[in-house]
């Protein structure tokens, strides 16, 4: 329905709205797939975020823009009251790498999820080899939609951190990827308190 509505729309800017709108529905659908399918109340992680970045190849990058999207680390198993909104920031944060780290035309690179699960919290990294937030950049003035709804869901839903950054050598060397050829790539690292979960 959502998609037929935006086939019908003029203004590029309400597409793109709805699109989004679709793109973060997809996303919460994916995680109820998920859920349904495992027993119990909680979820492997990996299981949701495999599919995330399939449906992010598939949706956010072009020809002219090759992106490829690649997994470390397991998360453990999750609640769902968990596991939800943290595939909302993952979305989000994909997207965000997409649009920001790798404009069209340019030849595109590698956008890397690093996963760590202590039994206590729940560590996310998202690293990638584009051109890199300004030196001067802080995430806590960002205003667009997708960093206020990322913002939003770690510190105040699941009283996380997180943080942006460029990228430094000894994140790549750490993520097992180059380091970009031009530009500094952007670093997001994020922790959210976990209980009752499985570590991996």
């Amino acid at each position: 329905m959502l998609r037929l509505q935006a086939r019908r729309l003029s203004s590029d800017e309400a597409k793109a709205a709805v699109n989004e709108s679709v793109r973060r529905i997809r996303t919460i659908a994916l995680v109820h797939e998920t859920l349904s399918r495992e027993p119990g109340d909680d979820v492997a992680f990996i299981e949701i975020v495999r599919p995330l970045l399939r449906l992010a190849e598939e949706g956010y990058q072009s020809p002219d823009r090759p992106v490829r999207f690649t997994v470390q680390g397991e998360g453990g198993k999750l609640p769902a009251t968990i596991a939800t909104p943290l595939s909302v920031v993952l979305t989000e944060l994909l997207q965000n790498a997409v649009d920001h780290e790798f404009p069209l035309g340019s030849p595109g690179g590698q956008v890397k999820v690093l996963l760590g699960n202590d039994g206590s919290t729940l560590s996310i990294r998202v690293i990638d080899d584009g051109r890199g937030v300004p030196v001067d950049f802080r995430l806590d003035k960002a205003t667009g939609l997708g960093l206020t709804i990322v913002k939003t869901l770690v510190t105040t839903e699941l009283g996380g951190t997180i943080s942006m950054r460029q990228g430094e050598p000894a994140d790549f060397e750490l993520a097992g990827i180059a380091p970009p050829a031009q530009g500094t790539g952007t670093v997001v690292d994020l922790t959210v308190p976990i209980k009752d979960s499985e570590p991996l």
